[in-house]
């Protein structure tokens, strides 16, 4: 199943990202997509139609694919909440086994239950997290149980019945719009007008001070033990040996990236995006270290290999963006 899983995205990444014949094929069931989403908007609420004394902010995409949303989600969560503000997430719970209900994530979760990203979310915040198919009900389960001034949605940008005030964009520079064609010709979830109706636009590894952001590693963790060591001092000592790094990431090369920038020799191994590491995958790695990351660090449980370390990062958002949200936030919660 992984192999078959990774043959597909590599497929899809040939065809939306490249100038493939199958793109132009594939055009007649884009208008379909393009239809069907001009429907749905049409019955969307007005942004601003949320709950009395509640703000919901939506942290989405336009495209398909890992862009940097969660990591912007927690980054922004965790300024909200030196600020003050008390802060709830809903998220959809991808590949989660409780999609057809909602349901309050616990830290005590495993990942197969209620999805990667909202436990990583729930563990690293400590704030209330729920997740559900239908966003507007997650949305009602989340107020009805907490105390919430502002509610981030991960990704939702789609989920049109989901009342909202604010709306950022999440996307990649190097990857950009792809070919800019709607599902499945290219990898739009919906027209690339849709960017001019958002409140922000940011993106991943942008030279632009007023949209782009980058990760920061702060340190890392050895999994079994729980030991952390500052980032500068993994340098130190793994400067001149070869290590390994393994993930499940819908854009493995960012991760591999970022640690090659860091002067450190790795060799890679992806999987399929979501999936879990498993002890076979780890068989064959003949290095002393491993590198992940939390994402793929929450999916795992039982014993753990003693060679595994998570590399912790942090989103960097603009300065400009986070002045500007302060401005939009109500006057009572800015007291």
């Amino acid at each position: 199943m992984t192999v078959w899983r990774g043959a597909v995205e590599r497929g899809l990444n040939a065809i939306w990202y490249r100038n493939s014949i199958l793109s132009w094929c594939l055009l007649p069931l884009s208008l379909i997509v393009r239809f069907e989403v001009k429907r749905r908007r049409g019955q969307s609420p007005l942004k601003g139609a949320t709950p009395d004394g509640v703000m919901v902010i939506v942290i989405g995409g336009v495209t398909v694919g890992g862009t940097g949303k969660t990591p912007v989600l927690m980054a922004l969560g965790r300024w909200l909440r030196h600020g003050g503000y008390r802060v709830g997430v809903i998220s959809r719970g991808y590949r989660s086994q409780r999609l057809s209900e909602v349901c309050h994530v616990a830290s005590s979760d495993d990942a197969a239950s209620v999805g990667d990203e909202p436990l990583l979310i729930r563990r690293e915040l400590d704030v209330p997290v729920v997740i559900g198919r239908d966003r507007r009900q997650a949305l009602d389960a989340l107020l009805q149980q907490n105390a919430i001034d502002i509610v981030l949605s991960d990704d939702g940008l789609q989920h049109y019945q989901l009342p909202r005030d604010l709306e950022i964009v999440v996307l990649d520079a190097h990857r950009g719009l792809g070919n800019g064609r709607l599902l499945p010709a290219g990898p739009l979830r919906e027209p690339r007008e849709r960017l001019a109706e958002v409140d922000w636009i940011l993106e991943r590894n942008s030279d632009d001070p007023h949209r782009g952001f980058e990760y920061q590693i702060n340190r890392a963790r050895h999994l079994a033990s729980g030991r952390l060591v500052l980032w500068a001092d993994c340098l130190s000592q793994w400067g001149d040996q070869s290590l390994s790094a393994i993930t499940a990431l819908g854009q493995p090369e960012q991760f591999f990236r970022m640690l090659t920038e860091q002067g450190l020799k790795v060799n890679t191994v992806s999987l399929p995006d979501h999936d879990t590491i498993r002890p076979e995958h780890l068989e064959g790695i003949d290095e002393e270290i491993v590198l992940m990351t939390a994402k793929d660090a929450v999916k795992l449980s039982g014993s753990i290999d003693s060679r595994l370390w998570v590399v912790e990062i942090e989103a960097q958002l603009p300065a400009s963006l986070l002045a500007e949200l302060h401005d939009k936030l109500p006057t009572l919660m800015q007291a």
